[in-house]
This record gives structure tokens, sequence and C-alpha cells, in this order.
């Protein structure tokens, strides 16, 4: 048995004594929320309230952009915020998550025998592969992928530009396979989501069916999880690197299969050596063979061993296998420090003593979190309001995804913004008095919404939110006859500060 191997055996055997041992004590491993978690005052798994209302308290005043927190330990849901204009009504984008979750139904194919990490990867896609692929592309495998080691020359440069560019070609696939080649396959990791995209297209090819199909029947179904919106390309193949929506309850279910070795209620969703080859530390540097993983984020830092998923504007999922404990936050912006504080929170292995008030003060504090701002006054319409108001102005492709902005000023106060993002119209009502006309305005009809201020006789300073869908911009606009100049900067990170010039639409 090889050292690999025999590590790899190791932690499965671990995976499967932790889930054991939970059972034996009565915790945990005794509850499967397939339906809901059970809830319970944090004292009573060993956290302090107070920490955690503080916690909340930060996520407002900083703002961190947080959208929920969900935090669990030992199967009891302490706490489970949201943050206005997130309401948790509806799933919400994971970004990058997605790539935990294709790595997830990966270990599900290979078990099924659908396939391998060994099987070269131009044969599942015999009409978009290139006619004539050189040596060093017919080499690349389905594990290359999920290792994120396929040698195609994407995700060496700064942002993700490859990605930009196929979600603008009219086959993702092929795109994807038509990059060239920077090495050769197995030997550098760079993080290239056209890969996962490839990666959980393979998963479709070879279960002939879709990714979001193939995780409906063997994942999602048998964990409870529902409503999930999972977008397809221009072949109706799952985005296999992102733009999955999930309920945060239901991604902690994810967490909390892995946290006992991939078993649910008896039966083994996901086999147990794959969890622990999945949740091994990487064998190598980031930019190395065994850099990256299996998308799985491990890592040994100042809150102890960890291991999830993150993504583009704070989504996470962390599992603290040694607290046995779960925390889930979504986001529009940079939640980089709720981990810190909600690990701060946690006092001891045992319970608390119970403090009523302090418990009080968290629920308080959550309650507010949901609530809007108090509605402010309307600026006026300056003169120029009227002779810009339904008039279209289209940008050149940009960093924001932004192609064209129009905006419509009505009586009464109304007033709209009209975007096209990615080429696909979506249409916001404006809250002029600083409150965000919340609706299903966003991409797959998710809630979205827009305010706006006039900051000066042709400057309007624009916020639009796509809330579950993550973007959210702030546009200061300044209108000079036949175009607008925008200052766009994106929460997430798409564009800071960037300079777009609008030409008005004749």
């Amino acid at each position: 048995m090889s050292i690999r191997r025999t590590v790899y055996f190791g932690l499965a055997l671990s995976a499967m004594c932790l889930t054991m041992c939970l059972t034996s004590g009565g915790q945990s491993s005794t509850y499967w929320p397939s339906q809901k978690w059970r809830t319970a005052p944090p004292e009573s798994q060993g956290i302090d309230s107070e920490a955690l209302a503080a916690a909340i308290d930060q996520v407002i005043e900083k703002p961190l952009g947080v959208h929920s927190l969900l935090v669990i330990r030992h199967g009891y849901a302490v706490v489970d915020a949201t943050f206005y204009p997130y309401d948790g009504s509806t799933p919400h984008d994971l970004a990058s998550v997605t790539k935990t979750v294709t790595s997830v139904l990966t270990g599900v194919a290979v078990a099924q025998k659908l396939i391998r990490l060994d099987q070269p990867l131009l044969p599942l896609f015999p009409k978009e592969g290139p006619a004539q692929a050189d040596a060093q592309k017919r080499k690349i495998t389905v594990g290359d992928l999920l290792r994120m080691e396929s040698g195609l020359d994407c995700g060496y440069a700064p942002g993700e530009r490859e990605l930009e560019q196929m979600k603008r070609s009219a086959n993702w696939v092929q795109f994807a396979l038509s990059l060239p080649m920077k090495y050769d396959p197995a030997t550098h990791s760079s993080y290239c989501s056209p890969g996962y995209h490839l990666l959980g297209s393979a998963i479709g090819a070879a279960a002939r069916m879709t990714e979001a199909e193939f995780g409906e029947k063997y994942l999602f179904g048998p964990l409870g999880i529902r409503g999930v919106v999972w977008a397809d390309d221009p072949q109706a193949r799952s985005h296999g690197w992102g733009d999955s929506h999930f309920f945060p309850q239901d991604v902690a279910k994810i967490g909390y299969l892995y946290l006992h070795g991939g078993n649910w209620d008896g039966k083994q969703i996901v086999p147990a050596d794959w969890v622990a080859m999945s949740t091994a530390a990487p064998t190598g540097v980031r930019g190395e063979h065994g850099g990256m993983g299996y998308e799985w984020n491990v890592a040994n830092g100042p809150n102890g061993r960890q291991y999830g998923g993150t993504g583009r504007g704070g989504q996470s999922l962390i599992v603290w296998p040694d607290l046995d404990m779960i925390v889930v936050s979504m986001a529009g912006g940079n939640a980089g420090q709720i981990a810190q504080l909600v690990r701060q929170a946690v006092k001891s292995d045992q319970a608390l003593p119970p403090n009523p008030s302090a418990y009080a003060h968290l629920n308080q504090r959550v309650e507010y979190a949901r609530k809007p701002p108090a509605a402010g006054a309307s600026s006026p319409l300056p003169a120029m309001a009227a002779s810009i108001s339904g008039a279209v102005y289209e940008f050149p492709v940009n960093p924001s995804r932004l192609d064209s902005l129009s905006l419509t000023f009505g009586k009464n106060g109304e007033a709209r913004v009209d975007v096209e993002y990615y080429g696909q119209p979506l249409s916001f009502p404006i809250g002029m008095d600083g409150v965000y006309r919340l609706g299903p305005n966003g991409p797959f009809h998710m809630p979205a919404g827009a305010t706006a201020k006039w900051i000066g006789d042709n400057e309007l300073l624009l916020d639009v939110n796509f809330v579950a869908n993550i973007n959210h911009y702030t546009l200061d606009i300044r209108f000079d006859r036949d175009q607008i100049e925008v200052t766009a900067s994106e929460a997430s990170g798409l564009i800071r500060n960037g300079r777009l010039t609008g030409k008005r639409r004749s």
C-alpha cells in the first residue's frame, strides 16, 4: 500500500470513527436534518450568545456585506440570521462554492463507475473537442480537471479572463477545450473555472443528464435539499464552476454529510475514502502539482483544522471537525472576518450555564438585522432628468459585465433602471428614498433592487443590488450630452473604481 493510499485509508477510518463515536455519544449523528435543522440556545452547545450578537452587530456596522449567517454545532442551529436586503426566502448564489459541490458529485459519479479519475477527457466530448488535438491535450484526464491541473492556459493571469471570454462564447465546452496548452497535465495547478465547467459537463455526459439533474437524483434528494437553481450554458449544461443557488440551510447539509464521512442516516451517499481524500491537506503548494487538492480548501489555521468551500463575494462553507461545527455565510461583499468572529464565540466543548438575557439579546439583534432602513427624503429631479429619461447608453465590453444602462423617471417620484448584463435585459425599480424596491428582478428571477440619489445637476449616484445573485454595483454617473461617464465599483470585486464611457444609442 502506497504512502498516499495509507494516508487516505487512515483518514477514512477517522471519518468512520467520528461517525461511530458521535453515535455512541447520542449527539449529532443520531439526528439527520433532512427536513430542517433543530435549534438550541448557543450556551447549550458551548457558545456565547453575547459574542454571536457582537458578531452580528459588526456585520451591520462595518458593513461586511453579509447576507446570511448560519452556525451549526452538534447538529443544532444556534443562530440562523439574514441581513437586509436578503431575507432567506430564496436560494442564494454560491459562486465558487459550486466547485465544491461539483467535487462531491465527481465522487458520487466515480463510485457509480460512470467516470474514472484517470479517464481521458476528450472522448467525452466527441463533437466539441479539437479535430487535431495535440498530444498534451489528449493526455488531460477527469482527475486533472478535479485537481485543477489540466495544463490548459487558463487561470494564470490575474482575474478570470478565460471565464469572461467563455461566458460570451456560443459553445462553452468547445471554448474551454480550444484553450491552448501551457503545461503538461498533472504538473502545474491554476484556478481555472472553465476547467470546472468541463468537469461538471463530463459528469453530465457520462450520466446522460445535466450535472444539476444528477445532483438532484443522487445528492440533493437524499439529503432533503430542495429548490436548487443551477444555471445552464447555451447547450443546457450546468455551470460546473459557479452560478448554483442553494438555501444556506441546505449548504450546511453538505458540510454535515462530510463531517459524517459521507454517510446520511445510514446510507453512504459519498464514499468515505472520497471524503477522506477531499479533506486531506494538499500535497503541494498552490501553482504546483497537488497544490489545489479536490476543491475543499483544506487548511490548518488559527481556528484549527477546517475544510469547506469559498466563493466570490463572501460565500463560505466551513467545517471545523474538531469542534463538530459548521458555519455557512452568504454575502455580497467581503465577509472575511465573520468566521473569526464566530470562532471566538466558542467557549467550551461542554454546555455553558444558561443565559436567557444574552440569548434574548441575540434574538433581538437577529430580528434587527432583517429590517430595512428608514426611508429618507427623495432628492428633487434636476432639469436634466427629463432629457436623459429613457435614453439607452451602451458600454464596450468591460469587467463590470454591464453592456448598457437606461434610466427612466416618471411621475410621483417613480424611477427605473434597465441594464443589459452579459446581454441579458434586467429591469429594477429604483427607491429614490434610499430603500430598495425589491422584487424578482435579478437573474433567474431572484430578488434584486436599486436606489439612487442626485448629488448634482448632472450627477447621479446609483446603487444596483442583485442580492441573491451576489453582484452589488455602485455607479457614479455623470451625464454629458450624448454620453455618460461612469465610475463603477462592484462589491464582490469584479471592478473597483473603473471608468466606463457610455454612448447614447441613436
